[in-house]
């Protein structure tokens, strides 16, 4: 019962290929964990809510994909370690806390941001902590030159096939290069 919901581009990773119901019950297909583990995915087909936002949470947290360009967060420029101060009671570290925690480097604020948690755990998705950095901070930035993330295979030709005739019917296009 699902319709085909063309995405803003053929490059866009963000927009789902499919979408069933309306309004409230409205749910499309993640169009990333439907691809065959070969190509990055899962294989499994996941519908997520659209008008509660599940679709857009996991497609930031889970997957790193901005919404505003449907590309890839860009990731840190650059990494260190600092100490862990705990807040709670100066000079007593749980033996749960890090003693050290990774930071990274934004390109758009420059700032040094925690790229994992103060507890020392195992987390799901390891990214988490620097795709809600990305999130809040980069709109539509990316790294200079960054532009080339996807997998060069006969899709990808493909898509760029796409993009070329949608760039000869309406000149005013700004089509990717090649690569």
């Amino acid at each position: 019962g699902a319709v085909k919901n063309l995405p803003r581009s053929p490059l866009d990773l963000y927009t789902p290929r499919w979408v069933k119901g309306r309004g409230t019950t409205k749910v499309g297909l993640c169009p990333i964990c439907a691809e065959a583990p070969s190509r990055g995915g899962e294989g499994k087909k996941l519908w997520l809510s659209m008008k509660f936002s599940a679709f857009n949470y996991h497609m930031q947290y889970y997957h790193g994909i901005s919404p505003s360009t449907g590309m890839p967060f860009s990731p840190p420029v650059g990494f260190m370690h600092t100490t862990h101060l705990p807040q709670s009671k100066p000079g007593f570290k749980s033996k749960h806390e890090r003693s050290q925690i990774e930071q990274g480097k934004c390109h758009k604020c420059n700032k040094w941001v925690a790229v994992e948690g103060v507890k020392d755990v195992e987390v799901k998705v390891k990214e988490i902590f620097w795709w809600k950095h990305a999130a809040a901070c980069h709109q539509r930035s990316t790294i200079p030159g960054e532009e080339d993330v996807f997998l060069d295979d006969e899709i990808y030709r493909m898509a760029l096939a796409a993009v070329k005739d949608d760039q000869d019917s309406d000149p005013g296009l700004v089509k990717p290069e090649d690569p």
